[in-house]
């Protein structure tokens, strides 16, 4: 062993025999060994090098082994202490054991194997007790090091967490805009295809609003209310294929023969649109909305609850609406009178609970109405700001603008050019305050 990784033990006696003995004693220790014949010297000795243990006389001049142990205590508190005393000191021991710490003591004369033992125990005792403070400050360290690594974990996952929301953030910010330029794209395909029916079109985007507005008094999931949404702004869809004639005629003034023709145009939907997974739901609910309540309806004759839920409320707002314009019955009704017929009916035609809660906003839905929080405006005296509260179609019935939007210059522009060209003026509403009550 390296005379640098070895213990050292200091041995204090003022006699130099002892001293002597000591020294042959120990000369092959494994431990490396000091001399002092004094506490003075000892104490000089500490300053200069590290002692694992002190092995003292008790009797020595000027400064006696229990004054000389009880500094060395103070000095270097981790180093062991064995006390040399005769059998006539025991007061002076007990007065060592109290002030110096001492390990043990031996008494003189020594056994030679005693002392050996005793100082490879407390050796011992001091290299288990080095160990126990490497480990407390290696268990220390780690786990500083530990808490350490937790808050930059934490930092970490804090962060990764704050990326993944954004992530989501973005993601829902172009859901959302996805989801309404798919919501604007099928309004303006509606009014392309109610042009087809000129003065018998029904406003489509009026019934929508109305259907969804029912869909959420009934806590219908967004989900469904949104396919109904979609069902009202598409279900004449199927009349595309109708000759001009049948479509010219309210439904009351049709014949048994164009009556059969016009019949088909549920089912027609439902064909053109069951291929569009999107709007697998919205088919089929155009599919079932001519059907009456009491099962005498086209195209399966379906009753009561049978007949999808999307597809009673849409045949309530598309009568309702329809009733208004005159394309159910000989002659158009105002809404008092729709919403009388759709009551006389119910159970027969409609479903009562939807006729029931529509009572709750047939007022907001009169066909031509002007609300009180809106105006109808010119092109020339329109602003940038403003806002729509009614859609904007051209002389044909194709959406140029929809409810809600803000006016640009370029959208101004537009319009006056629009008219200039369909030498028409156009039909612009717009909210007195800027938004929608």
């Amino acid at each position: 062993m390296d005379s640098e990784k070895k213990e050292t033990v200091l041995f204090v006696d003022d006699e130099a025999p002892i001293l002597s003995s000591l020294k042959r004693l120990f000369r092959k220790a494994s431990f490396n060994c000091c001399f002092a014949e004094s506490g003075e010297e000892g104490l000089k000795l500490l300053e200069g090098q590290t002692v694992d243990l002190i092995v003292s006389d008790m009797r020595m001049p000027k400064m006696s082994g229990a004054e000389f142990l009880a500094i060395a205590r103070t000095k270097w508190p981790d180093t062991m202490r064995i006390l040399l005393t005769g059998h006539s000191d025991i007061s002076a021991t007990i007065d060592a054991l109290n002030k110096g710490g001492i390990y043990r003591y031996i008494s003189k004369p020594w056994n030679d194997q005693e002392l050996e033992e005793a100082i490879e125990q407390s050796l011992r005792l001091r290299r288990l007790e080095r160990e126990r403070v490497e480990l407390l400050e290696l268990t220390q360290s780690q786990n500083d090091k530990l808490q350490s690594f937790n808050v930059e974990l934490e930092n970490r996952v804090d962060a990764r967490t704050q990326e993944i929301q954004q992530t989501a953030d973005m993601l829902d910010m172009a859901y959302d805009e996805l989801k309404e330029s798919y919501d604007l794209f099928i309004r303006v395909f509606s009014t392309i295809v109610s042009s087809r029916f000129n003065s018998q079109r029904i406003n489509t985007s009026m019934m929508a609003d109305l259907a969804k507005k029912i869909a959420v008094k009934v806590n219908l999931s967004e989900d469904e209310t949104t396919h109904i949404y979609y069902a009202c702004l598409l279900h004449e869809l199927g009349k595309l294929s109708l000759p001009d004639n049948i479509l010219a005629q309210s439904e009351a003034l049709l014949d048994n023969e164009s009556f059969e023709v016009y019949r088909q145009y549920p089912a027609l939907g439902e064909m053109v649109l069951m291929s569009i997974e999107r709007l697998a739901l919205s088919s089929k609910i155009i599919g079932t909305h001519m059907e009456r309540y009491d099962g005498t309806g086209f195209p399966n004759g379906l009753k009561g609850t049978a007949i999808p839920r999307g597809a009673r409320l849409l045949r309530v707002v598309r009568d309702f609406i329809g009733l208004q314009i005159g394309v159910i019955e000989r002659e158009p009704m105002n809404h008092d009178d729709a919403y009388a017929y759709l009551k006389a009916h119910a159970g027969k035609i409609y479903d009562p609970g939807v006729v029931k809660v529509l009572g709750l906003f047939q007022k907001d839905f009169i066909v031509e109405s002007v609300n009180a929080n809106e105006i109808q405006i010119s092109v020339m005296t329109l602003k940038p700001g403003m806002v729509i509260s009614k859609d904007v179609t051209n002389a044909n019935g194709i959406l140029l603008i929809a409810e809600g939007s803000t006016l640009t210059d370029t959208i101004i522009d537009r319009f006056m050019s629009i008219e200039r060209l369909e030498n028409k003026k156009l039909k612009v509403y717009i909210y007195l305050d800027g938004e929608k009550k």
